[in-house]
Parts: structure tokens; C-alpha cells; sequence
């Protein structure tokens, strides 16, 4: 898979010391650590609001040689509870603001299932005002959607509903989504997860791998999922010989 977006060596104050990271097209990334590690500030580096001499290439070239124009349509910044709209429904803010046709039309399909392309913008609720912000980003970028806190205020099921979405836009459109989140549970859903804590990435890799690190991640100030918890310390016992998440198959498992 081709990379899109290299962070190398990040420095930033006394926050980050040493930060590096990669994404590529395709695919769903968390960002995950405890409070005040530094995830929200990553993503104003990456969205251009601090702006200093940081080794950050995209698409092949130095993020700072694009425009704030034309880096803007490679690269979508969503905040939780931060959107702006400037059309009357959801329908007319979405046409016209992507190249990509069969994308466009995916989006407006999607506002229709939601059963919210006709609604006034004014009328949307949270989850609906954040989906159509999701929507927005897609479609005015062409390569990656950066996302903060997607957990933020949100049910499982509603998350989980977003998750399905984006990770097919990812593959279909070969897109890079990168999501920050404090919840290691919700990084089960994304294909890479990076850890940071005291300025720099203590774990990175495939989140089922990298979950079972919970000596580290509690040391970060981190929760371990229940499912993973569970199938380590039942592994340790060879009660189970792999992680199982669902836990029909876990009890099936420990019966036979």
C-alpha cells in the first residue's frame, strides 16, 4: 500500500520529543493515549494551525509546500462539536464539493439512508451534524481525514455505524483515515494503532497485537478492553490459544 502521509522525528515543545508515524492509503488509523499526551495537538499540526519546521511529508512532498488550498483538499480536519455549514440541508452542503462523481454519490446516497438529506441543517441533531461533517471532510478530500475524538459523546452502536462506514470509504477511495481516541476499544476497529505517552510512541502495529501489551498500556494510563483482558489472562491459563473477542465464541471456546 502506498504511504501517504510520514511524520519523522516530531519534535514540539516539551510535549512531543520524538514522534514518528506513518499512514497509508486504505486504511484506518488510531491515535490513542492518556489526557494531556498530546493527541489533540498532533492533529493542529496536521490540520496547519502550528505551523513550525516539522519533517512531515505528504503525498511525496514536504506538507509546507502545498498551499493551505491545496492542502486542504488533501487533508480534512473533523473536531468534535466544531462544524461549520454554509448551505440550507445536508444535500446542497455535500454537491459540488467533491471531483470524485462516484464518491459524490456515495456521500448523497449515505444522506439519504441516514434519512437526513432533506432535513434544514438547523434541525440536525449531534450525531447527525457529525456525520454530515464526516461526509464534508470525505468529500473535499482526496486523500486523508483526520478525525479527533470520534468517541466523544457517542453511543457503541453509533460509533460502531461510523467505523463501518469509513473503513469502506478507506478502501473503496484508497483514503487514509486517522482517528485520536482515549478508548483502546474503539482502536479495534482501525488496521494500525499508535500509543504515545511522555512525548513519544511507546507501541505501534495491529491493534489485536498491540492490545495485549496491558502491563505497558496501564503503565500509560490506558484500559485494556474487557474481551482482550480476558483472553490474555485465559491464554496464560491455556484455556483459550487466541484472542477472541465475541464472547459467544469465547464461551463456546471454554466449553469444548
Amino acid at each position: 500500500m502506498e504511504v501517504l502521509l510520514n511524520i519523522n522525528d516530531l519534535k514540539y515543545k516539551d510535549l512531543f520529543k520524538k514522534i514518528t508515524m506513518s499512514f497509508e492509503e486504505g486504511t484506518v488509523s488510531t491515535i490513542s493515549g492518556a489526557n494531556n499526551s498530546g493527541k489533540t495537538t498532533l492533529v493542529r499540526i496536521l490540520d496547519r494551525r502550528i505551523n513550525e519546521d516539522f519533517n512531515i511529508n505528504l503525498d511525496g512532498k514536504d506538507y509546507r509546500d502545498y498551499s493551505l488550498e491545496d492542502y486542504s483538499k488533501l487533508v480534512q480536519v473533523v473536531y468534535p462539536n466544531k462544524y461549520y455549514f454554509y448551505k440550507e440541508t445536508p444535500t446542497d452542503e455535500i454537491k459540488g464539493k467533491s471531483d470524485n462523481k462516484k464518491k459524490e454519490r456515495v456521500l448523497l446516497e449515505t444522506l439519504k439512508e441516514l434519512e437526513i438529506d432533506k432535513k434544514k441543517i438547523e434541525k440536525l441533531d449531534k450525531f447527525e451534524l457529525l456525520w454530515l461533517q464526516i461526509l464534508k471532510a470525505i468529500a473535499i478530500s482526496d486523500k486523508i481525514v483526520v478525525i479527533d475524538s470520534l468517541d466523544y459523546d457517542m453511543t457503541k452502536l453509533e460509533l460502531d455505524e461510523v467505523y463501518d462506514f469509513i473503513k469502506k470509504v478507506a478502501k473503496v477511495f484508497k483514503m487514509s483515515f486517522i482517528m485520536t481516541s482515549l478508548s483502546l476499544e474503539e482502536a479495534l476497529n482501525t488496521d494500525k494503532i499508535y500509543i504515545i505517552q511522555d512525548g513519544e510512541v511507546i507501541l505501534w502495529g495491529e491493534p489485536r497485537v498491540v492490545l495485549q501489551k496491558d502491563n505497558i498500556l496501564n503503565k500509560a494510563g490506558l484500559e485494556v478492553p474487557f474481551m482482550i483482558d480476558l483472553s490474555v489472562k485465559l491464554r496464560d491459563y491455556d484455556l483459550v490459544e487466541d484472542i477472541i473477542l465475541d464472547k459467544g465464541r469465547l464461551i463456546d471456546s471454554l466449553w469444548n
